[in-house]
Parts: structure tokens; C-alpha cells; sequence
């Protein structure tokens, strides 16, 4: 069977490989830690469900504008005004999976064989939709170092690549890396400068728990789209809803494309959303406290072992842990950690190619599995430790500490 050239280029996102494994796995009466997606088990507000069962219950079920609810919409230019925003209008404002829109604003702004620059590690999905649209993906790998943090030198190296488009990712999916205001805006002001389109995933922005987060939404920029969405702060990945906030232009050409690939998402999920947009302050610091509690531990327990490095997220709910000195590469170490000690994980090469000797455990889940699994994690580690020397091109130990820049 022949498929198109675009078909042979699909590969999809490894965690979800992973899962399908691991469900096979407790099919067959097996207990797994699941440490491989962010899939947050704490509860959504309240005030979302509800929304959401009112709007069934109400027979609100037809179609609505393929740019998103209008009320979604007003709600999101309306939160976004109140932080001095004020270019952003309803108008600006698409909802759209955020992973599919990472696909539809490539497919809108970039032409085949046009480079897009990524800053690595980075989320599966960019260097998946870059494949599959046939763009040529110029990775840059951050400096672990300095806890993987963007620099005005990677920037620079980014521009002198004369990129179509660089995707940017802050706060961080896998290192939980936040990046400062003074690289942001540095980045933008280059990009503007040269005429470079950005992609600025802000997914993970309202999770930052270290200190205040910065959006390049501050700055008004025509070639600037900004994405989001509301399964992680607010705990609904099923939803499936996020959303893009744009230049008119672009936003109209963005809500064609999701006319012609989906029609419009479903009323009552957005209704939803909206609720969660109202919830917002007191549920946000709750989840927040929660997650930097997690991630301080569990990071406290890798960095206590002789053998796994992380440094300490500020944001989110991942650990990008080295595995260096267990001499596997992070495919095999992940094989044999779901097969041999039941720990479901993420090799770090789906983040990049440079990242080898990494693996990304997801914390977001019940902490009582969540602990169990890190200490496995660490159990396992020192048992294959002392097995055959793997020496990966590029790998470095983490510092035990937490970097800012």
C-alpha cells in the first residue's frame, strides 16, 4: 500500500506510543506508573463541569462560528485587556486544538522547504508538524547548564539561520524552563526587525510558580501568534480546546482552516471554558502550589541518587532528567523501564536529537503513583548502572539546582 508523500511523513508523538504499550500492559493484569503524558489528575473547577452539563442539558449541541464561541472569544480578549493587551480584540481571538493549530498555523505561514527554527528540547509536536508539512526544521539546542534557558546567543544563531518562521515554547514542555522578559523581548525585536514569523506556545504560562510569567502578548507584533490552551492550568485535556490570539488577517485565515478541517468545536465544551476563564485566580494558585510541591520533590528524590540529574522546573509538572550515567540511550532505558519496573516514561530524543541521554517523567498524576514511580525510577537506574558503557555524541550532567537568567 502506496500513501502520499505527506502520509509516509506522519510519525506522531512517542508518549502516546508509550501509552498504548502501557495499556496493553495493564490489560494483560500488570500495575504501570504512568510518568509518559500530562495528564493531570487534579480535578477541574467545579464551575467547568457544570457549565458544560448545563449546556447538554439545555440541547445546546449545534454548530457555532468555526472562530469559536463568541463568548469564549470575548472572554479571552476580555482577560487578556485587563492585563494591558489592548491590540488583542475578539477578532484576534481563534479556538482550535492547540495541537492542531500548531499544524494549521505552519500550513498558513510557511511554504514547503522553508526552514522553521526550534529551540530544543522542545514539544514532539512542532518537529512532527514540520515533518509532515515538509518544512526544514533547524533545531538549536539550549545549554542544560543553565537549566535550559534561552540566550540572546541562541537567538542570534536562530536569526543568522534566516528562518521563515521560529517556534518558541515558554514556559517549557519538557524542562519546565521559563524564559526571561529581556530574551523575549529580544527575540520579537529581531524577528520584527527581519521580518521572521513566531509562534509563541504559552500553554504551560499560567503553571509558572517560581516567579511571574511574561507573555510576548505585551508586544504587538503582525507576524506574532501567540497559542494556548486550557487542558493543563485547568485540568481538562479532553476538552481539546485551545486557541490562538493573532493579527486579524491571520486570525481570519486561521478560522477558514478550521471551517475546512473541523467545522467549529463543540458549544458545550467552549461553554465550559468559559467558566474555567471566570474560576480562574483561587483555583490557579492552588493548582500551582501543588505542582511546585511535586516537582520539588520529586526532583529532590532524582538529584539524591548518584546516578539521575534534573534541574528544578519552574514551571508546569515534567522532570527532563539525565540519564547519562546509566550508560543506555534513552530509548532503551525507557523499553526497559516499562518492561522490566513498570515506569512508563518519554525518551528525550522525541524532544530533540541532541537529548539522548534524557528522559521526561510527567508528575501530574496521583502522587501517591507518582512518588512510587520516581523512586522506581531511581531503583531501576542504579540497577543498570553498571551494565554495558553507552557513550551518546552529546551529554552532560545536570547541575542540582534550579537556574534563572
Amino acid at each position: 500500500m502506496t500513501f502520499s508523500r505527506r502520509g509516509r511523513r506522519l510519525i506522531g508523538q512517542e508518549m502516546f506510543k508509550v501509552l498504548e504499550r502501557a495499556k496493553d500492559m495493564e490489560r494483560r493484569g500488570q500495575h504501570v506508573y504512568h510518568l509518559e503524558l500530562g495528564n493531570s489528575c487534579f480535578p477541574p473547577p467545579a464551575s467547568v463541569t457544570q457549565a458544560t452539563m448545563q449546556a447538554l442539558a439545555e440541547g445546546r449541541v449545534g454548530y457555532v462560528s468555526s472562530s469559536g464561541h463568541p463568548d469564549l472569544r470575548a472572554a479571552l480578549a476580555d482577560r487578556y485587556a485587563r492585563h494591558g493587551r489592548s491590540w488583542i480584540t475578539e477578532e484576534c481571538v481563534v479556538i482550535s486544538p492547540a495541537n492542531l493549530l500548531i499544524n494549521q498555523v505552519l500550513d498558513l505561514i510557511a511554504n514547503e522547504r522553508d526552514r522553521v527554527v526550534v529551540f530544543t528540547p522542545a514539544f514532539p509536536t512542532y518537529l512532527a508538524a514540520i515533518e509532515h508539512i515538509g518544512l526544514k526544521v533547524k533545531p538549536i539546542a539550549l545549554d542544560p547548564e543553565n537549566g535550559f534557558h534561552l540566550t540572546r546567543q541562541a537567538i542570534e544563531e536562530a536569526i543568522s539561520l534566516k528562518p521563515r518562521v521560529i517556534i518558541v515554547n515558554s514556559a517549557n514542555n519538557p524542562t519546565g524552563a521559563v524564559y526571561t522578559k529581556s530574551s523575549l523581548e529580544y527575540l520579537i525585536a529581531q524577528c520584527a526587525e527581519y521580518g521572521i514569523w513566531v509562534l509563541s506556545d504559552e500553554t504551560y504560562g499560567e503553571l509558572c510558580y517560581r516567579w511571574p510569567y511574561w507573555s510576548v502578548s505585551a508586544m504587538e507584533y503582525e507576524r506574532l501568534i501567540v497559542m494556548s490552551s486550557f487542558s493543563k492550568a485547568y485540568s481538562i485535556p479532553g476538552y481539546r480546546t485551545g486557541y490562538a490570539l493573532a493579527h486579524p488577517k491571520v486570525a481570519r485565515k486561521l478560522s477558514l482552516s478550521c471551517s475546512t478541517l473541523f467545522s467549529c468545536l463543540p458549544s458545550f465544551t467552549q461553554e465550559g471554558c468559559v467558566a474555567a476563564i471566570q474560576a480562574g485566580g483561587a483555583y490557579l494558585d492552588d493548582v500551582r502550589a501543588y505542582y511546585s510541591r511535586m516537582t520539588e520533590h520529586c526532583a529532590d528524590i532524582i538529584n539524591q541518587s548518584n546516578i539521575l540529574s534534573c534541574t528544578i522546573p519552574e514551571s508546569a509538572f515534567y522532570l527532563f532528567i539525565s540519564i547519562h550515567n546509566t550508560h543506555l540511550c534513552g530509548q532503551e532505558f525507557c523499553n526497559r523501564a516499562l518492561e522490566e519496573w513498570q515506569i512508563a516514561l518519554t525518551p528525550g530524543r522525541s524532544f530533540g536529537l541532541s537529548f539522548e541521554s534524557f528522559v521526561r517523567a510527567s508528575v501530574s498524576g496521583p502522587e501517591k503513583e507518582v512518588l512510587e514511580g520516581i523512586k522506581r525510577l531511581v531503583q531501576f537506574s542504579q540497577e543498570v548502572s553498571h551494565e554495558r558503557p553507552w557513550v551518546p555524541q552529546s551529554s552532560k550532567r545536570l547541575r542540582k539546582v534550579s537556574h534563572a537568567v
